[in-house]
């Protein structure tokens, strides 16, 4: 055989193996996906790479990415960004600007969260939760403040000298305008006369005797009825009236508001107060709050809630990365990233690694033909030489 062909011949030999050699080792990385047995005896290197070490690479990039890739640390880092606060800031700008011009009700937009059955439940759980905080709220602030020895002037806002002569006018107007248009009504009237009756009944003797045989009851009421209603509506009966009432509004604004409650109510204040919260009807409150539009409920607040977005957006934010590592710990992103590649086809897996690095694997194979040519060249050369 001539030299050269001699030569020619070895270097495609040998970078025919070469390249061989390189391309089945990247196709065992994947295949087979099995073991490949002949009789009990396994054969070597069967199954391929990725698949028998699946269960190892898993619980490696598991730590990596735990470790590495997905930290708390980082994650952290990530919400309190800048740009990421302001994303937020965003987004919560425009949620508010579309409830503001929502034709929406409050059950309508929380429908859109929650079925019929659960928006009923969440009802049941926000009146339930409303109350416990009310009763925990009361309680609390009942026993640290230690109001139930405080004066009751500490804790009536507003109260002065000033303020206390308008409330018992007031007080006095109402109480006074009560009691005439009580007089003026059927019933008072009926009063009224049962009330006569009973005086000319009282009064006994000779006159007792002639009242009841010469008054007449109906007109006798008529009578006096102006002049009771006149008398109640009179400069004189209010001042008199407005000044026993703020009296006793001073007399009872020394007192302790245990003290005063306790007169009012029969019971311990404590329970009394925590009864009444517990008979607030907040579910009824609730049900009739589901017909208001979202836009009334906040157009009157816009601009305070614009103010306060940045706000509110940077509280979320360092909420949600006080959060984090807990949450990290919860999900247990390990194993969760284990999991996940395990279950994860080795096909796909295949498809994916060489979508990303066909070009590297080819090109791995594309050298191994070149070195196995060049040491094809080598190879013929040498014994060229010393075969002369």
């Amino acid at each position: 055989m001539a030299d050269w062909l001699y030569i020619v011949v070895s270097v495609a030999i040998a970078a025919f193996v070469g390249g061989v050699t390189n391309h089945f080792a990247i196709k065992m990385l994947f295949h087979p996906r099995s073991p490949v047995m002949i009789g009990k005896w396994r054969v070597p290197f069967t199954p391929g790479l990725i698949p028998k070490r699946r269960e190892d690479i898993a619980e490696s990039l598991g730590n990596v990415v735990s470790d590495y890739l997905v930290t708390a640390e980082g994650l952290q880092d990530m919400v309190m960004r800048p740009e990421f606060r302001l994303q937020a800031e965003e987004k919560l700008g425009e949620l508010l600007n579309r409830w503001v011009s929502s034709s929406l009700t409050v059950k309508e937009a929380a429908l859109r969260i929650w079925s019929e059955e659960e928006w009923e439940a969440v009802k049941g759980r926000s009146a339930s939760a409303l109350t416990a905080i009310l009763q925990y709220g009361f309680r609390h602030a009942w026993h640290k403040y230690g109001w139930e020895q405080k004066p009751l002037k500490s804790l009536v806002p507003g109260w002065s000298e000033n303020n206390r002569q308008v409330w018992s006018e007031a007080a006095a107007d109402a109480i006074l305008d009560a009691v005439a248009e009580e007089l003026l009504s059927s019933q008072g009237q009926r009063l009224l006369a049962k009330m006569a009756a009973g005086l000319a009944d009282n009064a006994g003797g000779f006159l007792g005797t002639m009242a009841a045989i010469f008054m007449d009851e109906e007109k006798l009421v008529q009578k006096l009825t102006p002049t009771l209603v006149r008398a109640l509506q009179g400069e004189e009966a209010r001042a008199k009236v407005a000044s026993a009432i703020r009296a006793r509004m001073e007399i009872y604004g020394e007192k302790p508001v245990g003290e005063v409650l306790r007169s009012l109510a029969g019971s311990e204040p404590e329970a009394w107060i925590g009864q009444k919260l517990d008979e607030l009807p907040l579910e009824a409150w609730i049900a009739k709050a589901e017909g208001v539009k979202l836009a009334s409920l906040l157009e009157p607040w816009y601009s305070q809630a614009a103010a306060a977005v940045p706000s509110l957006a940077n509280r979320m934010l360092r909420l949600i990365a006080r959060v984090i590592p807990p949450a990290m710990k919860a999900i247990r992103l390990p194993q969760l990233v284990k999991e996940q590649v395990q279950k994860f086809p080795v096909e796909r897996l295949e498809e994916v690694i060489l979508s990303v690095s066909g070009k590297e694997f080819r090109a791995i194979t594309w050298l191994g033909v070149l070195l196995g040519g060049m040491i094809g060249l080598i190879q013929s050369l040498l014994l060229l030489w010393v075969g002369r």
